[in-house]
């Protein structure tokens, strides 16, 4: 038994301990529990890929953990590339978080993790942890700095694209983003690059999304008026999700990620 390398991601819900109603609770419950099923299912249509995953669902918050198979041999293992398939993946379960009205906070580290049947640790572990509760201090999934450049750089470095699809790469939004001092994930990617997406039983849209969070950070704004940092948050989704929009008109035939 030894620390196999993983992709580790851990998500949380801000403002859980707010929410007082019974109901909304129990739907934050089911939903993460629900992510680690469609999770398991994603993977299941695709096992062909060279990676596996693992997702850990809690109450209010939620550990994924992406590795290559065991079979791999080490020149087909790239940790950018693997980063950029787990922050896609995951980005999708923070729409849906979204698109109920819940704002999620989260970290993604590369490094050691064991797993196993009584449950996981590691030093990728606590580190994506302590991004997401001391770094991330905005609603978003902050990559650990090291591997988000990377990640970053390589997703949009367009030697390395198909030279047929290049308008594509320039003209649709990236999964990985930089505002200058962090990497973060976009999670409205795939909703920029289509109409709607179909999450488990759930068909969003992007504007659907907009609205909800908009009419959420409104009333926060106004609930939450008396704190300075936590209406500084609230402005700057404001601002992040006002800011979305399609870019359908270029992205025809755009890939997606399993």
């Amino acid at each position: 038994m030894s620390y196999k390398k993983m992709v580790a991601i851990f998500v949380d819900v801000i403002g859980y301990k707010n929410i007082i109603d019974f109901d909304k609770k129990y739907e934050l419950h089911r939903l993460f529990h629900e992510e680690v099923a469609i999770h398991a299912e994603r993977q299941l249509v695709i096992p062909h890929v060279a990676y596996d995953r693992k997702v850990f669902g809690f109450s209010d918050c939620a550990y994924f953990f992406f590795y290559y198979k065991e079979d791999i041999g080490e020149e087909r293992k790239d940790d950018v590339r693997l980063s950029h398939i787990a922050a896609y993946n995951v980005s999708l379960t923070i729409l849906r978080l979204m698109s109920k009205g819940y704002l999620a906070r989260g970290g993604l580290s590369v490094g050691d993790v064991l797993i196993d049947e009584l449950g996981f640790f590691g030093p990728a572990v606590e580190r994506a942890h302590e991004i997401e509760s001391k770094e991330a201090n905005l609603p978003r999934l902050q990559f650990d700095r090291d591997i988000g450049k990377k990640v970053f750089e390589w997703e949009h470095n367009l030697d390395n694209k198909d030279p047929a699809l290049l308008n594509m790469y320039t003209k649709c939004p990236f999964v990985s983003e930089h505002d200058g001092k962090s990497y973060f994930v976009n999670p409205f990617n795939v909703l920029q690059r289509s109409d709607q997406f179909v999450i488990g039983q759930d068909i969003i849209t992007l504007d659907s999304v907009k609205k909800t969070l908009l009419t959420k950070v409104e009333d926060d704004l106004v609930k939450f008026s008396h704190n300075s940092r936590v209406v500084e948050k609230l402005e700057w989704i404001r601002k992040y999700v006002s800011d979305k929009s399609y870019a359908r008109k270029w992205c025809t035939g755009a890939l997606q990620l399993a």
